[in-house]
């Protein structure tokens, strides 16, 4: 097997032919350093929750939550974390999720919160570690909520990254 290693060199001039490397002078450069963004997106529209079905004293339904966009351009790198708070004013239950990650930066160290049954407050759906959390990761979470009825629903999940 032939190995081919190529050499490449330039050597550029100035004025009469005289090499740049010749002529030497101090130079300052500045560097502004503009410190990012930690932004959260969630895909469009609102969600629909599947039909329910009859399961007992319950109607049951599951699914997956729209894909989560977190970005994370900081300059600092300190980390994030993304919480949900879920609030049932319509006499369901709390709701039931399991974190996923669905991809994620090479540089990034994600860890997925655990699931949740009967979530009351807030939960942890993902932590970026210090210093390896810049970059984007995207996420979602299973779900299944017990309903009262089949039909009149309403639930308020509030996200936040911090």
């Amino acid at each position: 097997m032939a190995r081919v290693v190529a050499l490449v060199v330039l050597l550029v001039f100035g004025q009469a032919g005289t090499a740049w490397a010749d002529h030497t002078a101090d130079q300052t450069v500045t560097v502004r350093v503009v410190d990012g963004d930690l932004l959260l997106s969630v895909e469009r529209g609102p969600m629909a929750l599947p039909t329910p079905a009859f399961s007992g004293a319950w109607y049951t339904t599951t699914g997956t939550l729209p894909r989560l966009t977190v970005v994370d351009t900081r300059a600092a790198d300190p980390g994030w974390s993304l919480s949900g708070q879920f609030a049932d004013e319509s006499g369901g239950t709390p709701l039931s999720w399991t974190p996923t990650l669905v991809d994620q930066s090479a540089v990034q160290v994600l860890t997925m919160g655990k699931a949740i049954i009967g979530m009351r407050g807030s939960g942890l759906l993902a932590v970026a570690d210090p210093a390896a959390g810049r970059g984007t990761a995207h996420l979602t979470a299973g779900y299944r909520l017990l309903l009262p009825k089949a039909d009149g629903y309403t639930a308020t999940l509030t996200l936040t990254v911090i």
